[in-house]
């Protein structure tokens, strides 16, 4: 009994000491809301490898974007402007996931990959 406990107490360690050793390798992206005067929410939409980029921020304004790939069986190139607005950026996404972006003048999504392939 005794090594049971000295067994289960060991695997606690270590998972502890796995999970510092992923936090120390997460980074956060500074957000300043003071700068954005308005939100808007948009809906679901599906990219199609093939189809001409689509235009999501194209106002000259700046803007926080949320970005959610709920499913992809392509990547999701993204163009946008960093917030400075002078430097344009492209950004591959490799499948699903979350990633948020600050943007002036310009946001465009694409989907590439196989044709007949899509992002959602």
């Amino acid at each position: 009994m005794n090594r049971k406990v000295r067994a289960v107490a060991a695997l606690a360690l270590l998972l502890c000491a796995g999970a510092t050793l992923v936090s120390e390798a997460a980074y956060a992206e500074e957000v300043d809301f003071d700068r954005i005067d308005k939100f808007e929410s948009l809906t679901t939409g599906t990219l199609r490898v093939g189809a001409p980029p689509k235009t999501i921020v194209d106002d000259g304004e700046r803007h926080v974007v949320i970005l959610t790939i709920w499913d992809a069986d392509a990547e999701t190139k993204v163009y946008w402007r960093s917030s400075d607005g002078d430097t344009p950026r492209t950004t591959v996404i490799p499948g699903r996931g979350v990633q948020t972006f600050q943007t002036v003048e310009e946001f465009k999504l694409e989907a590439i990959g196989e044709p007949n392939h899509r992002v959602e």
